[in-house]
């Protein structure tokens, strides 16, 4: 076996999640399924309903998301693969972008009557027919789901004009989350097939065409919150359960509000965000 990141065979096994296999690349330290890994349904994640409960949330995540957009784009037309439900799209459509969405798998409800582009599309497929050019792409929880995150790579070289932008999110299993959590929601094997380290995800982009604009490592604390939870579950005894997690948050909730940026700037937060600029050569 050999890493796709880096071409190295330093491959190790590295973890067993739901009885499937993660294996690691020790020299870049990106983690991987077998590419022979059948994927599973996973429409039951991803419900409206649920999502609908934590717009307010996802809103103020995404405003920072937009804040950067206009802080490093050197145009107005915007691809976001993997739109989802179509709430970063609709926010960057009301500040007055030109946004074309794809999204092959669940109904962009948020798009509805606005003037976003929506494409039943997966990226490769619409590669090869568009010939539209784009100031920003963005991947927002996607990247970890491609089989070929290098192929993916130069399929932003075909679509992205000179100086164009690529936007990044996808789940750091280095963070802090990942290792003190019994049971790390985004290891999610049924759909995710590699996962990053700021070393592998930089190797990603390691060439005179691409530039490093941004980089930061961050959560949220209630998705912080709702895995730590999962630490308790073997408990039966609901009242211990309860004084048991009334410690421990209060104990840890304190240590991660002071320490929380530090973390971040050391790269333990639980996702990866990442902005690079691509230069014709």
């Amino acid at each position: 076996m050999q890493c796709q990141i880096c071409k190295s065979k330093a491959i190790k096994p590295y973890k067993v999640v739901d009885s499937v296999l993660i294996y690691l690349c020790t020299k870049c330290h990106v983690a991987f399924l077998d590419p022979s890994t059948p994927r599973k349904k996973t429409s039951h994640i991803y419900s409206f309903l649920d999502y609908k409960k934590r717009e307010s949330q996802f809103r103020n995540r995404f405003r920072t998301t937009v804040h950067l957009i206009q802080r490093f784009i050197k145009g107005k037309k915007i691809l976001e693969v993997g739109a989802g439900f179509g709430l970063l799209s609709s926010m960057l459509s009301s500040e007055g972008f030109e946004v074309d969405a794809l999204e092959p798998d669940v109904e962009p409800i948020y798009l509805k009557g606005l003037t976003v582009h929506i494409f039943k599309d997966h990226l490769e497929d619409y590669v090869k027919k568009t010939k539209v050019k784009y100031d920003a792409v963005i991947l927002y929880d996607v990247l970890e789901h491609v089989d070929s995150p290098k192929d993916t790579v130069k399929l932003f070289e075909n679509l992205l004009n000179d100086k164009g932008i690529v936007i990044i999110q996808t789940p750091n299993y280095e963070s802090l989350m990942a290792k003190v959590v019994r049971n790390w929601s985004w290891w999610m094997v049924e759909d995710h097939r590699f996962f990053f380290s700021k070393k592998s995800l930089d190797l990603l982009f390691n060439n005179r065409s691409w530039k490093q604009l941004f980089y930061r490592t961050y959560e949220e604390w209630p998705d912080f919150k709702k895995n730590l939870d999962g630490n308790f579950v073997m408990i039966q005894n609901a009242l211990v359960r309860k004084c048991i997690k009334a410690l421990f948050f209060g104990f840890f909730a304190p240590f991660y509000v002071v320490g929380k940026h530090q973390l971040w700037k050391c790269g333990r937060g639980g996702l990866h965000m990442a902005i690079w600029q691509y230069n014709k050569r």
